[in-house]
This record gives C-alpha cells, structure tokens and sequence, in this order.
C-alpha cells in the first residue's frame, strides 16, 4: 500500500468550507460525509435500485445487480456498473456488505464522489472508495488511490498509493477577516 495520509477531523477540522459552514471533516468522514450518510442502514428512507438485471442467490443471500446501477435513499443517489448486496444468514433483510463496480458515482447536492470501487461494510461501520477516489463538496476537494470513512470513530483515512493525496480546501466567503489595525472587518 502506498503512503497514508490522515485528512479527516484532526487534518482538516479546522479549514472552513464554501458550502453552509460545512467544514472539511463533514466531506470525508463526519455523520454527514458523502460517504458517511449513504452506509445503507444510516436512514430509514427505503433503498431503491434500478439496473439491467438482477440475480438472486438464494443460498448465499447475495443480490447482484448488473448494468448501469442506479441505487437511491432519499437524497443520495449510487451509480455504479455493478452492485453487488449481500444480505445477513442470521438477521432479516439487514444488509451485512454493499460493494459498487465500475466507475461508482455517489452524490448528495452539491457533494459527490468517484472511484472505481466503494465497499460499505456494515459490520465494521466502514466506506472504502478506491481506484483513484475523488471527493467534491462545492469547491472543496480531496483526491488519493483511497479513502476509508470509519463510520463510528468519525475519522477519514486519504491514501495517496503510488500518487500523492491531493486537497483543494476553499475558505469561506463568510468569515471575518483581521484587519491591519488588530481589529476585524466583517
């Protein structure tokens, strides 16, 4: 693997964000990250998905969507080429793993996110986005090889790979400024 970067609330906590006072943290991993909001269990909103077809392995609980996947709850949206649900042997209709293939789009307003691959596993409360993942919130942006989102600890992992994590973090247009005087201007 390559070199890790911390970027979630103790690298970014304090960068303000040119969305609605969302800071940086909100982006990767807070409760209302891209990915955080969109762990398939976090809302009760029922999950819609559409595709060009759908296996059903009985045995194995696992549902496979196939061909431009489009998954929705609420006002989250996936998109993916494949997507791929396997469902919990011992708990009814609780979703244990969701894994999305082939250029994965997630999108929340004017927040989203890309990569090759997103993994959301309940039963270790984590999002992997992977294969050149991008995340975007207004003018705010990260990039790296991957980003894991612990869910519970609130915390984001930027992994660079073989490239460099690289962050864009705009400030907001509503912050005071100091002025030369030692006061501030509003």
């Amino acid at each position: 693997m390559g070199v890790g970067v911390l970027a979630g609330p103790c690298a970014a906590e304090d960068q303000p964000s040119a969305v609605q006072g969302r800071s940086a943290k909100d982006s990767l991993g807070g409760p209302e990250s891209i990915l955080g909001s969109f762990s398939f269990t976090s809302q009760r909103e029922p999950i819609a998905i559409t595709s060009d077809a759908l296996e059903f392995n009985y045995r194995s609980r696992v549902l496979k969507y196939v061909g431009a996947v489009v998954a929705t709850q609420g006002d989250m949206k996936l998109q993916s080429r494949t997507l791929t649900v396997t469902l919990d042997g011992q708990v009814e209709n609780r979703i244990k793993e969701v894994v999305a293939d082939g250029q994965v789009r997630v999108s929340k307003g004017s927040r989203w996110a890309t990569g090759g691959r997103a993994v959301f596993n309940q039963d270790h409360h984590t999002v992997i986005l992977s294969d050149n993942a991008e995340l975007h919130d207004g003018g705010n942006v990260v990039k790296g090889d991957r980003v894991i989102v612990y869910l519970d600890e609130e915390r984001s992992v930027v992994e660079g790979g073989k490239g460099r994590v690289e962050a864009v973090l705009v400030p907001s247009q509503n912050e005071e400024t100091p002025s030369p005087t030692g006061g501030s201007k509003p």
